[in-house]
């Protein structure tokens, strides 16, 4: 747990989850959670693992575990970790993986410094899939980490915020979509949104995409892959390394390996 020594507490934020889903036809069934891990609000440890899961002939994985951890160092910064890893995925017999892993960590420098306005940082680094299939495509190794991303500047949502500004030629062909498809727009100079979204998952840079164009799939009489999808809120992050939009004669959503990491300073 973290040390009382100062007026001010920091409040841990890190929850990960192995996998989990539902089906929505032919028949309506919930996909348990399976090795959730959840770190109270004064930090601490915790970890959970589920081996050899089959849910009827439509999803199993060989393991999965995942690990949350929230201290304070001998220099008085705040960290957390949040790790998600499935191996030996299998979805449907169309999309496999030997080893999906979401891994976020965070760092707040702590209330001894002079910085009054510190943030918390967040970043994906060590995020990544290996051995992964989706229909006819492969790929060895994927990372999910773009140093854009891991860059202290950017790391923070105040310098997230002014990355938008300086680079958004950079970062808008990134954006989530929104309702109708398209990349949701991104917010103008001044603008506090309550969340942004981004893309992690990178192929081939596209003439207007310098860090790369993002990785979606949709695979005929199956459904549409997505993957490394990045939210970013003001005091956390959220990542979730495989989302699975069914839509076959089996309905429904799968999700491999979310993690969500941060905290905030109190009061």
């Amino acid at each position: 747990m973290q040390k009382q020594t100062n007026t001010k507490r920091y409040i841990f934020d890190a929850a990960a989850i192995g996998v989990a889903g539902q089906i929505v036809h032919p028949f309506h069934e919930l996909i348990p959670v399976q090795a959730a891990s959840v770190l109270p609000a004064d930090g601490g440890f915790g970890s959970a693992r589920t081996d050899g899961f089959r849910h009827k002939e439509i999803l199993s994985f060989g393991s999965a575990y995942t690990e949350v951890v929230g201290t304070q160092g001998e220099d008085g910064a705040f960290e957390v970790l949040a790790l998600a890893v499935a191996e030996k995925f299998n979805l449907l017999d169309v999309v496999t993986c030997d080893r999906i892993v979401g891994r976020l960590t965070a760092r707040h420098p702590g209330f001894g410094g002079s910085d009054a306005s510190a943030e918390t940082s967040v970043v994906p680094i060590g995020s990544r899939f290996e051995g992964l299939r989706i229909g006819n495509l492969f790929f060895e190794r994927l990372e999910l980490a773009p140093d854009y991303f891991c860059d202290p500047e950017h790391a923070s949502w105040t310098g997230l915020l002014r990355a938008i500004g300086k680079d958004r030629k950079i970062l808008a062909p990134l954006s989530l979509p929104g309702e109708d498809g398209k990349p949701a727009p991104l917010p103008d100079d001044g603008k506090q949104p309550g969340v942004l979204g981004f893309c992690l998952a990178l192929g081939d840079p596209r003439p207007d995409s310098i860090l790369g164009a993002p990785l979606c799939f949709s695979v005929p009489h199956f459904g549409t892959v997505h993957l490394g999808e990045f939210f970013c809120y003001p005091n956390s992050r959220s990542l979730t390394m495989l989302r699975v939009e069914l839509g076959c004669s089996v309905g429904g959503n799968v999700n491999a390996a979310p993690v969500q990491g941060g905290g905030r300073s109190y009061p």
